[in-house]
């Protein structure tokens, strides 16, 4: 049975907030204002928030905080990578809850947004009330290139036509060149042929081993600045150190909720069980035959079930 998520509703309040280096972060949050706070960590990196997300939450009792991160979506400058850097987004989070003279909320984030929510939990402990983390991306060097390179059979023609836009080397990766294209060039009709390339083919792997949908791929500058974002994060490795849950025993505390598919082609199962293995309070729901996108109906049910259960 289709799962019947809450109603549409618009922002009760929106507006920027200036985080420095000439950032300004577009937020909205949404519902009750005496109810309980809760944020959602949009995924990427080069992502933004979506209506859908507050639609997980009865309007009557959560005050649903959104946010575009640093170059993305409405946040100005878009596409900006200068003073962009993982360590800036966990920062921006709490100047944001500071802002909103929130003491204390929830943390929901799901992929590169569950990375994130990991990476404030550690940061900033007693700030968290609870957290829920779907099929969280770690930001290994493995998944990186698994993405970049080694597609499954089922986007493989999606990935061919994605790798073709490469000059004839062997020797460069299909993100080496995107991060050229992106973030070092200027040749704009060559960032549109990518990034539609390059959006395409995550959109099939988002929603892998169902058939990729047909997508709109929205502006030609909304394009680039996405995949500027993402293709300076990726080649960096995200900017995090090589274990993402090196001070998870900060976390002993904050009850941690995993969400995770077991044919997620993105962000692997392991990492959900690896998180679970760390996280002294994690529980680990495995949807079976679960991809990585959001609206994949099994990984939407469970976190929906969830979410519903957080009074």
């Amino acid at each position: 049975m289709k799962t019947k998520l809450f109603a549409e509703i618009q922002p009760a309040a929106h507006g920027w907030l200036a985080v420095g280096n000439g950032h300004q972060l577009h937020w909205q949050a949404s519902g009750n204002p005496e109810g309980m706070p809760v944020v959602w960590l949009h995924g990427g990196p080069g992502s933004s928030a979506s209506p859908l997300h507050r639609r997980f939450f009865d309007p009557a009792l959560f005050w649903i905080v959104q946010y575009d991160q640093r170059g993305c979506g409405r946040s100005l400058p878009a596409g900006a990578i200068d003073h962009n850097e993982t360590s800036y987004l966990i920062a921006d989070i709490e100047r944001l809850r500071e802002h909103l003279s929130i003491p204390k909320w929830s943390v929901v984030g799901g992929s590169w947004g569950g990375a994130l929510a990991l990476l404030y939990g550690q940061a900033h402990p007693d700030r968290v009330d609870r957290m829920l983390c779907r099929s969280p991306f770690l930001c290994t060097q493995a998944e990186i290139e698994s993405f970049m390179e080694h597609p499954p059979e089922g986007c493989r023609e999606l990935w061919d036509a994605l790798r073709s836009q490469v000059p004839n080397n062997p020797q460069q990766t299909v993100l080496e060149f995107g991060y050229r294209v992106f973030c070092l060039e200027k040749d704009v009709q060559k960032q549109v042929q990518l990034a539609q390339a390059w959006a395409t083919y995550e959109a099939a792997m988002n929603v892998y081993p169902m058939q990729a949908p047909t997508i709109g791929l929205g502006s030609h500058d909304a394009l680039i600045a996405r995949y500027r974002v993402q293709s300076h994060y990726l080649w960096h490795r995200c900017f995090v150190g090589q274990n993402i849950l090196a001070q998870a025993d900060r976390m002993s505390e904050i009850p941690l909720t995993l969400v995770h598919g077991d044919t997620d082609a993105l962000c692997p199962f392991e990492n959900s069980l690896n998180i679970q293995r760390t996280v002294a309070q994690a529980n680990l729901i495995r949807v079976a035959g679960g991809g990585h996108d959001l609206t994949d109906p099994g990984m939407l049910s469970a976190t929906f079930q969830a979410l519903t259960s957080w009074r």
